[in-house]
């Protein structure tokens, strides 16, 4: 009977094996397909303008994907793919836009309104406090003296 069972067991167990492997190969997208997402994740959607094109579901969006996947296809390098779209949309199109010409202001700007806030907060002029009148002073010094003379006759016995 245990043999019967480790006849049936086994080559299912093996079957289910070969099954898993299969799928995890089969499953996953390649690795044009994850450049091509990683790809469409930087791309700005022309419609919807705040979201990139892996993640709206315009047409616009459908065919800059599937251009996407194209020019990846074709073997053509993450310079020219966003070449290619920045010649047809311009570049606001791409979503982290290089740090130069005008663009370099959305760079820069933040950093130096930092800077000047910082600035003027150094410069402000300082609030002075008066200095205490004098009477005020020798009260301070008489109870400072009383105190003192409170704790060493605590601390003595």
């Amino acid at each position: 009977m245990r043999s019967q069972v480790r006849r049936a067991v086994l080559p299912l167990l093996l079957l289910v094996s070969l099954a898993v492997v299969a799928w995890g190969l089969l499953g996953r997208p390649g690795p044009a397909a994850d450049r091509a997402y990683a790809l469409e994740q930087l791309l700005r959607c022309p419609t919807c303008q705040s979201v990139s094109i892996a993640d709206s579901p315009s047409e616009t969006a459908a065919a800059m994907r599937l251009e996407v996947a194209q020019q990846v296809a074709a073997g053509r390098s993450d310079q020219e793919v966003f070449d290619y779209f920045r010649a047809r949309y311009g570049d606001w199109v791409v979503l982290d836009p290089p740090a130069q010409g005008v663009t370099l202001l959305v760079w820069l700007l933040p950093a130096g309104a930092a800077a000047v806030a910082l600035g003027v907060l150094a410069t402000l002029p300082r609030r002075q406090v008066p200095p205490l009148p004098e009477e005020d002073r020798e009260r301070v010094r008489r109870e400072l003296d009383r105190l003192r003379s409170v704790t060493t006759v605590e601390e003595e016995p």
